[in-house]
């Protein structure tokens, strides 16, 4: 019976350690959720399951001590503290540098005298402290250790570590310099002189100047003095003395700029904010309500600015902005407000770590309009040749909310270069009567192309509803693109007009009271370059037409139409109606009618003939018609 009390005792007591041993995570000091703020996480060390008392009593004194410090003081409403205790089974830390050796049953085997310095205080079992601080809610610093000794020490790597005596605040929130501020230390033994690169850390300088804090110097004493980061000569510090250099004094300006900083960039200052999503729909007629709430300490003038589109609103720099798409395109938009926390604390911010916005992405729509576009388009074939006709196979949507009650046009386009413009080859036009809401067609167009087609890759557009005869939400997607590639054609004598938005090109019409220029052009490929081309006009028809040679009769009857032409070759009227063939073969006319020019409304054709030098007449082109009316 004795054998088993006392087996079950020693049971029951490992037990007890066991569940001693099981860490408690506590929040002590809470400023907001853990997704705005900067969490920071203590953790002790020595200090056995009795003790956790006085390990929350240096937690309090510390917490107490650092926010009445500067930059801490400004942003105590940044911060979280969490807690972590795991009871130790001794109390203390390992002293292997005294006479006898002192040696701890501790959790994290706190230990004087790492890397050789007496004072310095620091932790073995990281991997341990490492598992346990990641037990809080969050943690975004190094995190904090107290040691139970009162044996003055600290010291600061991936974990800031501090004995908890009599300097215990001060030399933690030196440690904390070091993991939260990424400050160098000020004092300057034991090395002589320093001869490596620059420095990273803001407080240390090779620059006997110290033009890193220029922005500092004339206030706070802010200069540059010799002796820093373990050198006696070659490094610079901000100030004569600091709590960087020597405990019980303050933070120099340069030194709280740096932590005010690097707070800013973790906590977020912007901790509400409606509407919660981050896409936001607003119809024409309606109104659009934002908001946000912000922690910026009032004593840092912080300057709220609201914009659309990247431009300030003029006098929207409260916490609330009435958005008004009165005026807006219909479409994306981007309604953005910025908080700018202004503290004295800071000069110099390049990464505009003291500035927070928050944005949404704001639809506007109208639902008396309609959203047409293309879902496809595709060519009956690639290597196309001039003068044959090409089929574009398409469809066209409508994404609603309103119907596209009214007919409208889908044109289709050639050019040479990119983006698109009405001055390319126009390959005529569809009309589709309506479409509605949530509705798609699929249609085919077949176009010819034009005989002066180059050899070349050509970008072939299709536009929906050029002219806008429907009202659409959004007015820009209204284009698609694809490519072919011109062949060389065979060896023709054509005629046609090379003028924008024509189609077909071998009719045109010309108002008598407004007049038009035209540009009849040939197009002979196979013909010498410099061959005479001659433009002719008829108005009584193309057949029988007139022989001038055997086997060459222009399709035109000579009339008075024809006598006006000839006599006014080359004049105001018939530019280049009589020119020589360029070195691709064309020859460039120009048809110009001056408004009112006394004719009357009649219909009538050009025709061109090609005179060899040697030959004479030598070929003849198709008819194209002209109207005036």
């Amino acid at each position: 019976m004795r054998r088993f009390l006392l087996a079950a005792a020693t049971a029951a007591l490992a037990l007890s350690s066991a569940v001693a041993q099981q860490p408690v995570v506590t929040t002590v000091y809470n400023s907001g959720t853990t997704q705005s703020r900067y969490d920071m996480v203590i953790l002790g060390d020595g200090y056995q399951a009795a003790e956790q008392t006085r390990f929350n009593q240096d937690v309090q004194t510390f917490l107490t001590a650092l926010f009445q410090k500067q930059p801490y003081a400004t942003f105590a409403s940044y911060y979280n503290v969490h807690t972590v205790f795991r009871a130790s089974v001794e109390s203390g830390a390992d002293r292997p540098d005294e006479n006898p050796p002192v040696y701890k049953n501790t959790v994290y085997n706190a230990t004087y005298n790492t890397g050789g310095v007496d004072r310095c205080l620091y932790i073995q079992n990281t991997s341990l402290a490492l598992a346990d601080a990641a037990l809080a809610p969050a943690n975004e610093g190094r995190v904090l250790v107290f040691v139970n000794d009162s044996r003055y020490g600290g010291c600061a790597s991936t974990f800031a570590v501090s004995y908890n005596g009599g300097s215990m605040t001060e030399v933690q929130i030196h440690e904390l310099g070091h993991s939260l501020g990424s400050l160098a230390d000020e004092y300057d033994y034991p090395n002589q002189t320093y001869t490596g690169s620059e420095p990273s850390q803001a407080n240390i300088t090779t620059s006997p100047s110290g033009q890193k804090w220029s922005h500092w110097w004339g206030t706070d004493n802010i200069s540059a003095f010799q002796g820093a980061g373990y050198y006696v000569y070659g490094l610079y510090r901000p100030k004569n003395n600091c709590l960087m250099r020597t405990l019980g004094v303050a933070l120099c300006a340069v030194c709280k700029e740096q932590i005010s900083k690097l707070t800013n960039s973790i906590a977020n200052t912007i901790v509400q904010f409606s509407p919660t999503t981050s896409s936001v729909a607003v119809s024409t007629g309606s109104t659009q309500q934002f908001s946000i709430t912000h922690i910026v300490p009032a004593g840092n003038n912080p300057l709220i600015q609201w914009q659309v589109d990247g431009q300030n609103v003029a006098n929207a720099t409260s916490s609330n902005f009435l958005f008004d798409p009165t005026g807006l395109s219909l479409g994306n938009h981007t309604v953005a407000v910025t908080v700018q926390d202004r503290t004295t604390l800071v000069r110099n911010d390049p990464a505009g770590v003291m500035r927070e916005t928050r944005s949404w992405q704001v639809s506007v729509n109208d639902p008396t309009a309609a959203q047409l576009h293309f879902t496809a388009m595709t060519l009956s074939q690639v290597w196309v040749t001039p003068g044959l006709p090409v089929t574009f196979n398409y469809s066209i949507a409508n994404d609603g909310p309103a119907a596209a009650a009214t007919p409208f046009e889908v044109e289709f386009f050639l050019a040479t270069q990119q983006p698109w413009s009405p001055q390319g080859i126009y390959l005529g036009k569809q009309t589709i009567n309506s479409l509605a809401a949530s509705q798609q067609v699929s249609l085919q167009y077949a176009a010819n192309l034009p005989w002066r087609l180059e050899a070349r890759v050509y970008y072939v557009y299709g536009i929906v509803d050029r002219n806008d005869a429907i009202h659409e939400s959004n007015e820009n997607d209204n284009l698609r693109s694809s490519a072919l590639v011109g062949q060389a054609g065979n060896c023709i004598t054509k005629l046609e007009f090379a003028d924008p938005l024509l189609y077909p090109s071998d009719a045109a019409t010309v108002s008598l009271a407004a007049g038009a220029a035209l540009h009849p052009t040939v197009i002979a490929p196979c013909a010498q370059p410099g061959t005479l081309y001659l433009i002719a006009w008829g108005c009584s028809g193309t057949s029988p037409g007139t022989t001038l040679a055997p086997g060459i009769t222009v399709p035109l009857n000579q009339d008075f139409c024809t006598q006006l032409g000839l006599t006014a070759v080359n004049g105001a009227w018939f530019q280049n109606f009589l020119g020589v063939l360029d070195a691709q073969g064309r020859g460039n006319a120009t048809f110009a009618l001056p408004p009112s020019s006394g004719l009357t409304g009649l219909p009538g054709h050009f025709a061109a003939v090609l005179v060899d030098p040697v030959l004479g007449f030598s070929a003849v082109s198709n008819p194209i018609a002209i109207t005036l009316q």
